[in-house]
């Protein structure tokens, strides 16, 4: 039988947890499993055998955001040429990040508070965010899926990383005619992609107004149409408390109901739903990652709709 891998030898092979591979394979469509009559997955050696390479490169400092979509040959690529170096990391941050995670073992919180504030005086706002936030908040999520750590160290970092970038102090080049407002929906309480999404933005000096989380389809409607934003960025990450899959596609049709300007709305951290024909909403974006975000908001052309 060609699919005869249950989920529990994917998962061990990837060294994560069973609902871990699940998540992927929605975000990413890193594995594809026919199923049973019973609704039970069943994988072929294909996907084993990528399982285990995808497993290797998320331990040698890969995203799996990155690596989740190639395939079995440009997985094998990657492998051979990363060895056991990270990627896009300089020695004395590894240094710094590693302690960090020592001191998170011991609940040690004043000492990982110092580690993350160092590492944010040492480095350029961008340059904080992707070598530093990004990379721990994926191997402190690998950490809790392998079970190494608690979802309680998780949310000790997150809150420390959300009060770190809110000492970023960048400056809001206010522009009435290119400006985005970011938000999650309602329900959904992931405020720190957007307080990352918000800190690329002003980075690359496009003005911004934060509005912040959890966010009924009505209000959001509301406040964008009276801030005469055509650009909503939203964080659509899901949780054990909101499922992007079952809601998404409901609450935009709700905020399309309320809003009375054409609008754009770009999704970070979802994948593509089939999203029905909006009547204010003209365009569904999604971006599965802040790298690709970053260089979309580079783009001369962004506000223009012209997208990468």
């Amino acid at each position: 039988m060609k699919n005869s891998v249950g989920i529990k030898v994917l998962s061990k092979a990837c060294g994560v947890l069973p609902h871990s591979i699940r998540t992927w394979e929605k975000r990413y469509q890193a594995f594809t499993p026919e199923r049973t009559e019973g609704g039970q997955r069943l994988y072929s050696f294909e996907d084993l055998e990528r399982a285990t390479l995808i497993g290797d490169l998320l331990n040698q400092g890969h995203a799996i955001s990155k690596v989740g979509m190639l395939s079995l040959e440009e997985l094998t690529t990657l492998s051979e040429a990363s060895g056991d170096v990270k990627e896009d990391s300089s020695y004395w941050t590894d240094v710094s990040i590693s302690k960090l995670f020592e001191h998170l073992s011991k609940y040690a919180i004043d000492e990982v508070v110092s580690e993350l504030q160092h590492l944010r005086m040492n480095c350029g706002a961008k340059e904080f965010i992707f070598k530093v936030v990004l990379p721990v908040m994926q191997e402190i999520g690998m950490k809790v899926s392998k079970g190494d750590f608690s979802v309680t160290q998780e949310h000790i970092v997150s809150t420390i990383i959300r009060d770190q970038l809110a000492q970023l102090a960048l400056p809001n080049f206010l522009d009435s005619n290119n400006r985005v407002a970011l938000a999650t929906p309602d329900g959904n309480l992931h405020e720190l992609s957007i307080l990352i999404a918000d800190i690329i933005c002003r980075s690359n000096r496009v003005s911004t107004s934060y509005l912040g989380a959890s966010h009924p389809a009505v209000c959001l409607g509301e406040a964008v149409n009276a801030l005469k934003i055509n650009t909503i960025i939203m964080g659509v990450v899901s949780s054990d408390k909101w499922d992007y899959e079952k809601n998404m596609v409901h609450y935009l049709s709700e905020l399309d109901k309320h809003l009375t300007i054409e609008t754009t709305v770009i999704l970070g951290g979802g994948w593509d739903l089939d999203f029905p024909r909006f009547k204010k909403i003209k365009e569904v974006r999604v971006i599965k990652d802040f790298q690709t975000f970053d260089k979309l908001i580079l783009n001369p052309n962004f506000f223009l709709n012209a997208y990468l």
